[in-house]
């Protein structure tokens, strides 16, 4: 088997059947395998997959919701794949994707994740396509606005690279995470997705502890899927919010706590904590629009 795809359902509606159809719709010279986590889904999603694609797919009945970490290492532990890909429900893969990723690691041994060029569905780049690991001055900088004002600085647009050409195949800190193509082999080094997380933050955290150990994480500009952004966090809408900020704390206890004095991480988490306030009582003035 040389590819394992892993969709992630959790109440997706119809869009992961319509993901589903991209993926087979796309020809692949090499055997493949799709997989299914279900993290407890009470919608129509599972029903209209199945009814499709069931010959095709394998169904993994988690009958739980612990998380997009969880939930994926549920699939990683049954995936047969030399190369594994994490890809979300709310996804169009364009044709030749997969066979270009892989060609891809194929012919870069020490490329231990690679990620496709990410599009909206007008057609626009998605900055989360390339990034660096964030640092605390990253987020004061995208706080500030700073690097929307200077996108071509490599100070402080630092996170999402947005001085880099988006056409350019190249190395970076950090790829997508709606379609994440691991080596094997550097998974079993580096270990699976820190289930901590409920859901954000879990990519950067292991693109971080994969260049730790020597593996390099890639840009692939000549693949292109379409991202149509989170289906079912428009059901959770606040919990939304609070999960994401809740990630940017636990990545930065993990990862940064340790080099600075405590009262400098007081600071730090005192304004997450407040982000995050502000976000949802924006948010809900906004009626969640």
């Amino acid at each position: 088997m040389k590819l394992s795809i892993i969709v992630l359902n959790y109440n997706s509606g119809s869009m992961l059947a319509e993901c589903l159809d991209s993926v087979f719709a796309d020809t692949m010279p090499f055997a493949f395998e799709v997989i299914v986590p279900d993290n407890g889904s009470s919608d129509e999603s599972l029903d209209l997959a199945s009814r499709k694609w069931g010959g095709r797919i394998t169904i993994l009945h988690n009958g739980d919701n612990r998380g997009f970490s969880w939930g994926n290492n549920k699939g990683v532990a049954v995936a047969a794949g030399e190369f594994i890909c994490l890809l979300n429900p709310d996804t169009i893969v364009h044709p030749g994707a997969f066979q270009t990723l892989v060609s891809f690691l194929e012919m870069h041994p020490k490329a231990g994740c690679i990620g496709p060029k990410v599009l909206n569905q007008d057609g626009s780049f998605q900055l989360s396509a390339k990034r660096s690991i964030p640092s605390p001055f990253d987020a004061m900088s995208r706080a500030l606005f700073l690097s929307r004002l200077f996108p071509k600085s490599r100070r402080f647009a630092r996170y999402n690279v947005t001085y880099l050409d988006p056409d350019v195949t190249q190395q970076v800190d950090a790829s997508t995470g709606c379609c994440m193509l691991f080596r094997r082999t550097a998974l079993d080094e580096v270990g699976l997705l820190d289930d901590g997380y409920f859901i954000y933050c879990e990519d950067v955290d292991w693109f971080l502890r994969a260049k730790t150990a020597g593996w390099e994480v890639w840009y692939v500009a000549e693949a292109v899927i379409e991202h149509h952004h989170a289906y079912s966090t428009k059901f959770r809408k606040s919990r939304s919010v609070r999960d994401f900020h809740d990630s940017m704390i636990r990545f930065y206890r993990k990862h940064y706590a340790a080099r600075y004095p405590v009262v400098f991480n007081q600071l730090i988490l005192a304004a997450v904590r407040a982000r995050m306030h502000a976000m949802i009582a924006y948010k809900t003035l906004r009626r969640w629009r």
